[in-house]
This record gives C-alpha cells, sequence and structure tokens, in this order.
C-alpha cells in the first residue's frame, strides 16, 4: 500500500508537471513579439503612427493618441504632483471606440506604455494620471466598467521619466503593440 501510495504522489506530480509544459507550448506560439533582429526593429519603426491618427488595434477597438505634453506639473492647486529631480512628465490624452460586437471589459480595452528607442517600456504614474484628469476635467474613462460596442472615451496617462533621456531621444506610445511617435 505505501509503495502504491508513493507512485501514486509521484504520478500525480508528474502529470501537473505535463499539463504545465502543454499549456507553456501551447501559449507559446501567440507571441509574434519573439525573437528580436535589426529587420524586425526597423520594420516596427516604418510602421509607426503618428499623433492624430485613428487606428485599430485588435480587431476590437479604435485608438488615438491626440494630445502628448511635457510637462513639470500636473494637477490643479488643491491636488498636483511635480515631477521628481531630474524628472519630467510626459501626459497623454488618448481615445479608444469600442468597435466590436461585444462589451470590452476593464482587462480587455487597449493598454498604454511610454518606450523609449531602446525599448524600455514605462508605465503610468497613477498619481500625476488622477490629478491630469483632473486638471483636464476628463473623467470618462473606463476604468472600472465596461465600454460597450459604439461607445468612444478619452483617457488620460501621464509618465514621469528622466528628462535627459526624454530630451535626447525618440519615444513612442504603445497601446497594444501599435505605435504611436509622439517625439
Amino acid at each position: 500500500m505505501k509503495k502504491f501510495f508513493k507512485i501514486g504522489c509521484l504520478g500525480f506530480i508528474i502529470l501537473i508537471a505535463l499539463i504545465v509544459v502543454i499549456a507553456v507550448v501551447a501559449s507559446g506560439g501567440d507571441d509574434s513579439g519573439s525573437g528580436s533582429s535589426s529587420n524586425s526593429s526597423k520594420s516596427e519603426e516604418q510602421k509607426a503612427h503618428k499623433v492624430g491618427d485613428t487606428f485599430t488595434v485588435d480587431n476590437k477597438a479604435e485608438v488615438s493618441v491626440t494630445k502628448v505634453e511635457e510637462r513639470e506639473q500636473v494637477g490643479n492647486q488643491y491636488a498636483n504632483k511635480k515631477a521628481s529631480e531630474g524628472g519630467t512628465l510626459v501626459a497623454i490624452q488618448w481615445t479608444v471606440k469600442n468597435i466590436s460586437d461585444k462589451p470590452l471589459g476593464a482587462f480587455s480595452t487597449p493598454t498604454i506604455n511610454l518606450v523609449d528607442e531602446k525599448g524600455t517600456k514605462y508605465d503610468a504614474d497613477i498619481d500625476a494620471t488622477s490629478n491630469y484628469a483632473v486638471e483636464t476635467n476628463i473623467d470618462d474613462s473606463k476604468i472600472a466598467s465596461d465600454l460597450n460596442p459604439g461607445i468612444k472615451v478619452t483617457n488620460v496617462d501621464v509618465f514621469e521619466v528622466s528628462k535627459d533621456s526624454y530630451a535626447k531621444g525618440t519615444w513612442y506610445i504603445e497601446i497594444n503593440g501599435s505605435k504611436v511617435q509622439i517625439k
């Protein structure tokens, strides 16, 4: 009986490991960004959109970066955020419209990152983003609710980056893999 129990536990562990391996292999085929080469980098740069362009992502949404500002501070007299020493705030306004026939949940809506010319991705500063939304009176983003078909909303995001790096390089906004050159 003890021998059977040991084999049963071992079999269970092997079964779990096999399921994990199959899941990893099955999901690995969808990553179109794997394997970087200079040709793919040049190809991506040629496909970069401009501020004001409208384009489709994931066949579910039309997006457009409508405004880009470099700022030292965002917010109003009551709630504001200043850039850290040596930093600058890059404020982005962008729109998203659901063009599918189903609501887009909070985790299905397009995501946005600031990307430098080396490919380093930067996440938005939540505090600065909230203050910028108050300052600009843009409050129609869908953070915790679905974006229904045919509805268009304006979102804001603020990124804090090194002032020197931002001044020198080429910068993009990346929305679900599509790039918009902002500088």
